[in-house]
């Protein structure tokens, strides 16, 4: 029994390997679309499943982890591009197509550990929706093996793991499932997807079925229903190989997790109607989404400016809200919902810091948000219309304050049941906002946010004093 790497809250019994359950006997090379080639500078993704399961260490290490790796060997007979690496080239000048190779044998991570302090006390701090340490969670979430390069006959490559898997037992209480993923693999949708087969085969399995054909999750892999006239895949491939070390540096400076604090916040069905109310003279038919974000913009720029954070209100310092937009079904023609990649689109809007904290802040960002959302669905040319251009975007934003949103209340996170109940708590680590649907109540949201700890306390008191009013 050894400690995990860089905490003592965890104690590793086991670090195996799973491959799919069939052996595949194939070679498979899955090309990477302009979708997938934009997050390439991306840093991975990590998200947390907790699971409130009295189970002691035998029954633990002898039944539940068991089940779990048989479910997923099986879950990765379809999802076997994950037990692969991605193969990308280091210079504009090599052969090689960017890429998801899968080869026999090829297997993904899962290290299985078990909580070391109280348990009870751990899961159910860690579980909980108060602020704490983004460290103490990362140590329920694994590391993304290192790549290494390769060399060959069509140049150099970088060949790296893409998914990454951690079961943590909190003895006697349950325990958890942490996921890291590289988001040029899978986006939102695709992770999600993968997560409803293996619970779904899991829940199964159990019950002695082993019939999975048929569930609605499964991947669609053809990568030709994704057209690309205008060349975006060598656009965006040239771009991303020239900004990867600045992109190395911004995201280092910024994402420091050891420093910073997680909390979710539930906002019901009451608040969420509130506020959109309080625009409905304004901006007709505003959806629950546009709504929620709209109003943690305004929090956050007000908490920014309160803590006099490089944004000053009599200044014109520009403020960006960034969030995604799934283009499956807006595409030309529209694609399957279970396409496996990413087919997101990367939306933004900008207002003044000014136009947020004062008192028609909350209309404004509402109307921004939303006539970002028209133009794009509305577009005569398309969803894709001026995508080609959005690194040109990315490099005329730079140095401004910028702050998006993960996840969708669409998704149902919660459903998300190995067979023994569901999740008690989900918890996205990796970004600084994500939405989820609530686990008991519906129509109420799960905002989970990671800030620094001065950040969370302002914006803590910022949101809730606003809410109340």
């Amino acid at each position: 029994m050894t400690n995990a790497p860089g905490n003592n809250m965890v104690d590793v019994l086991d670090h195996c390997r799973v491959s799919p359950s069939l052996d595949l006997s194939v070679t498979k090379t899955l090309p990477l679309t302009f979708f997938d080639i934009f997050w390439l500078n991306w840093p991975s993704l990590s998200r947390v499943y907790f699971y409130e399961i009295p189970c002691s260490t035998t029954e633990f290490t002898q039944t539940i982890v068991p089940h779990l790796k048989k479910s997923l060997a099986s879950t990765l007979e379809h999802y076997y591009r994950f037990c692969g690496n991605l193969l990308i080239p280091t210079t504009l000048s090599d052969n090689t197509i960017p890429a998801i190779r899968y080869l026999d044998g090829d297997s993904v991570s899962l290290v299985i550990a078990e909580f070391s302090g109280v348990a009870s006390e751990g899961l159910t701090n860690l579980s909980g929706n108060d602020a704490r340490d983004v460290e103490e969670l990362l140590a329920l979430v694994p590391e993304l093996p290192r790549g290494s390069t390769d060399t060959s006959e069509d140049g150099t490559v970088m060949v790296s793991p893409v998914l990454a898997l951690q079961v943590t037992l909190f003895r006697d209480h349950g325990f958890s499932v942490g996921i890291r993923n590289s988001h040029v693999v899978a986006d939102g949708k695709s992770m999600y997807n993968f997560i409803r087969t293996w619970t779904s085969i899991s829940a199964k399995q159990l019950i002695g079925e082993d019939d999975f054909k048929n569930l609605d999750s499964l991947p669609f892999y053809d990568r030709s229903v994704i057209k690309d006239p205008n060349g975006m895949g060598s656009i965006f491939l040239r771009e991303s190989l020239r900004m990867a070390e600045e992109y190395q540096k911004d995201f280092a400076h910024a994402g420091d997790k050891k420093k910073m604090v997680q909390a979710t916040f539930v906002m019901n069905r009451a608040q969420i109607h509130g506020l959109k109310n309080l625009v409905s003279g304004q901006v007709p038919h505003v959806s629950t989404f546009v709504a929620v974000c709209a109003y943690v913009w305004t929090c956050m720029a007000k908490a920014r400016a309160a803590l006099g954070q490089e944004t000053n209100v009599e200044a014109e310092v520009v403020e960006n809200f960034v969030f995604a937009m799934d283009a499956r079904a807006r595409l030309d023609p529209p694609i399957a919902s279970n396409y496996f990649g990413n087919a997101v689109l990367g939306c933004w809007t900008s207002l003044k810091t000014i136009q947020l904290v004062g008192e028609e802040g909350f209309g404004n960002a509402v109307k921004k948000i939303r006539t970002v959302l028209d133009e794009q669905i509305n577009n005569e040319e398309g969803v894709l219309k001026g995508m080609d251009t959005v690194f040109d975007r990315i490099e005329a934003r730079k140095g401004q304050m910028s702050f998006g949103v993960a996840g969708s209340p669409k998704f149902d996170y919660y459903s998300a049941d190995f067979g023994w109940g569901k999740p008690k708590k989900y918890k996205v680590i990796s970004e600084k906002f994500a939405l989820a649907g609530s686990r008991d109540s519906e129509g109420d949201l799960e905002l989970g946010f990671c800030f620094s700890k001065d950040e969370m306390d302002a914006f803590t008191t910022i949101f809730t004093q606003g809410l109340l009013n």
